[in-house]
């Protein structure tokens, strides 16, 4: 037998085998029942009860950190450095010495200012015990009573006239005579008065001159202080912008001074805010709270936070009108130099209290065309959608409700893609991805667990007892 026909007989048979087979499947189906479609066992979601809390509201504005106290260390005289008298980057404390411009120019000055104080001095005494009003007076007695004489002269002349015991021409000259010292005791008078007029002026003039030269003392006194330049304020001082050997001082015809260091306050330090006109009032009513505010700042493995806390203290006096923004400061506390001025920070400060309101896991509220709605389980063991009114607030995973929802019903959270309205659904409690504190109305099982506060978004919110939700409403509008 060729292998050609071995093939053609197992061919056969194999077409023989799937007829019978064909067959016997037939006759099966033929004698089966038919089975009905089995219904599937209702979904298993996980539910949280709504609860009652008291809610803080946390805003996390950004800021950027400056020196409560800043100066910038000027020369204010031209000399050459002669010192520098401390390590960049070191504190410094107030009335600490920093710098020394060269002082013997100005010592000179200084003699050279004292001399002509005592040369004014001198003058004052000069003036003061001129003798110019006594000899004034005694000319103008002296002529006085030359006067007198020369009238009673006229007069005997006038009578031995009129006796023919004397002529015309002496009584004319004895006249004449009478004249002339009248004459000169009127100008003697008038040198008298100025001499009184012209001591007193004196006088003043050298007490002028004396004041002047006093004025030059003091400012010599002061350019050779300005020599010595002394630390203003406590703080950090930076890198020495000028060093030993440089001259220094007002530029030419009374241009910029020489800036030498600057010297910054770090403890505490500042952080700027920028926020919102529209939150004036409540960031108002922070700052006189003296509302506590914590930092974080970026670190080598994410957010740090700052060691210490600190408070809001300083709004501005106006308001930017192409930002339609407000100036808003904190101090913080820096004992150790942490913080430096210009870097960005977060802060975090508890703005309000939303006290005993209605919560829900944040991911039980969804959003639909009607609204903010949460699945819920009705008493027949079914899935029902309650329309809410949900504020924007959520601490630990919590998130408001102001309406539509009372503590103590089940809120379906785990499962929701598998579910809609009316449909029967086998219910277990939900695992929360967080504790949360104990509520404040009894009822609601939850953990006992009351962890640090949250770091969850928050802003303000209207009070549990508004009719509406409203957005929060942060004390910082700027984030």
């Amino acid at each position: 037998m060729d292998t050609t026909t071995a093939s053609r007989r197992r061919s056969r048979r194999s077409l023989g085998l799937m007829g019978l087979a064909l067959v016997w499947g037939a006759a099966g189906s033929g004698c089966s029942k038919h089975e009905a479609p089995r219904t599937p066992p209702p979904p298993l979601v996980g539910v949280v009860e709504s609860r009652r809390m008291d809610i803080p509201v946390i805003d996390t504005p950004n800021g950027t950190t400056v020196a409560l106290e800043q100066v910038t260390l000027r020369a204010r005289v031209r000399g050459f450095i002669t010192e520098r008298l401390f390590e960049e980057g070191s504190f410094v404390k107030k009335g600490d010495l920093l710098f020394v411009i060269e002082e013997e120019p100005y010592k000179i000055a200084l003699e050279s200012a004292k001399a002509m104080q005592a040369q004014a001095e001198a003058a004052v005494r000069k003036a003061e015990q001129s003798k110019v009003r006594e000899t004034s007076a005694a000319r103008v007695a002296l002529d006085v009573a030359q006067l007198n004489l020369k009238r009673i002269e006229e007069r005997r002349a006038r009578a031995l006239l009129a006796r023919n015991a004397g002529s015309q021409e002496d009584l004319d000259r004895a006249e004449a005579d009478r004249k002339q010292y009248e004459a000169q005791v009127e100008a003697d008078q008038a040198n008298y008065d100025q001499a009184m007029a012209d001591y007193e002026i004196a006088i003043l003039a050298a007490k002028a001159q004396l004041d002047a030269a006093k004025a030059g003392v003091r400012d010599a006194e002061l350019d050779l202080g300005y020599c010595r330049m002394t630390a203003p304020i406590d703080g950090r001082i930076g890198i020495a912008l000028v060093k030993v050997g440089n001259l220094v001082g007002p530029g030419q015809e009374g241009g910029s001074y020489t800036e030498l260091a600057t010297i910054q306050q770090l403890d505490p330090i500042a952080v700027d805010i920028r926020i919102s006109s529209r939150y004036l009032d409540r960031a108002t009513q922070l700052v006189q709270q003296k509302t506590p505010v914590e930092l974080t700042r970026p670190g080598v493995e994410g957010e740090e936070r700052h060691q210490y806390n600190g408070q809001l203290y300083f709004i501005d006096n106006f308001i930017d009108e192409t930002t339609s923004t407000f100036l808003s400061k904190a101090s913080m506390p820096n004992p150790n130099g942490t913080l430096l001025p210009g870097e960005y920070v977060k802060l975090r400060m508890e703005i309000e209290q939303l006290k005993d309101v209605v919560v829900v896991p944040a991911q039980a509220v969804t959003e639909s065309e009607s609204g903010p709605v949460v699945y819920v389980i009705d008493k027949e063991g079914k899935v029902a959608v309650q329309g809410v009114q949900a504020g924007l607030t959520t601490y630990q995973g919590m998130r408001v409700l102001f309406g539509g929802l009372e503590a103590g019903v089940p809120v379906i959270v785990e499962g929701l893609q598998m579910i809609r309205p009316g449909m029967p659904v086998t219910v277990q409690p939900a695992t929360l991805a967080r504790p949360v504190e104990t509520p404040t109305t009894a009822g609601a099982d939850a953990p006992t667990e009351a962890p640090a506060a949250t770091d969850a978004p928050a802003s303000a919110a209207p009070k549990a007892a508004a009719p509406s939700p409203k957005k929060a409403e942060p004390a910082a509008g700027a984030h």
